[in-house]
């Protein structure tokens, strides 16, 4: 009953008027731990994955190994949603009010098809938008994923399960769960949508090989805006978990047979 409010506010797609002790913290504080718990999620996975890496005499890097890597971005997302827990937690609020209150259901599942359709068809209007006034930008910019040297099978296969799957359930709990449920539990949809995919689009700026990359930026931007709305139409993280990973599993494809 402790939630009943926030919730109905939810539903209603309506901003809460409740006070901050009873909903999330401010917003700054909101983006800030936010932007926290990224970084410092990867920082100690790095830390723990190379002290293993090194105590077993390995000479090649982290990237080099498909397990190390595996284990890398395995810890990074415990962490995430580890720490997204503590926080609910503390703020003594339930699974429910950023996505995770409920089971799976068919709507979801219908709903994830069609946000797939409507990403892609925004996606290639956004890359021929923005090749059309930026004639220098690069909608092939090549990406670091992280792993080097996929050559046999059982590598590909824990690759798959490290860059498809973990993922969108780290990303999703702590974007459009902890971070977009926060704004929109204080802001209307929209600029709580704007600010949530702003920075899910900064944060992909520097996965390039080498210097900024604009197209993982713009894509990820756009990939946000559709998982905020599949967010707020279904109530639940299951629709944008799933069209998450058909765009990870799709740039995955590529990666491989690229």
């Amino acid at each position: 009953m402790r939630n009943a409010g926030l919730e109905v506010i939810f539903m209603k797609n309506e901003p809460t008027t409740e006070s901050p002790k009873r909903v999330f913290s401010n917003p700054l504080l909101v983006v800030a731990l936010t932007l926290v718990i990224f970084i410092i999620s990867q920082l100690i996975a790095f830390v723990i994955v190379q002290a293993g890496h090194s105590a077993l005499g390995a000479k090649s890097s982290i990237d080099q190994s498909a397990i190390t890597q595996f284990g890398y971005i395995l810890i990074a997302e415990i962490l995430t949603i580890g720490a997204v827990l503590g926080l609910l937690r503390r703020a003594k609020l339930s699974l429910k009010t950023i996505g995770w209150g409920r089971g799976p259901s068919l709507k979801d599942l219908k709903w994830a098809v069609v946000g797939t359709l409507v990403f892609y068809g925004l996606l290639i209007a956004t890359t021929v938008l923005l090749s059309a006034l930026i004639p220098s930008f690069d909608a092939n910019q090549p990406q670091d994923v992280g792993f080097k040297g996929l050559m046999t099978t059982p590598d590909k296969v824990i690759a798959f399960f490290a860059l498809v799957i973990l993922p969108p359930l780290g990303e999703e709990t702590l974007i459009r769960g902890y971070l977009y449920s926060s704004l929109r539990a204080r802001w209307r949809y929209l600029p709580a949508m704007l600010l949530t995919s702003l920075l899910f689009g900064a944060a992909h700026l520097t996965t390039g090989d080498s210097g900024i990359l604009w197209a993982a930026g713009a894509t990820t931007f756009v990939l946000s805006v559709v998982l905020v709305y599949l967010r707020e139409k279904t109530g639940a993280l299951y629709a944008p978990v799933l069209v998450h990973i058909a765009n990870n599993f799709l740039a995955f494809f590529i990666y491989i047979h690229g």
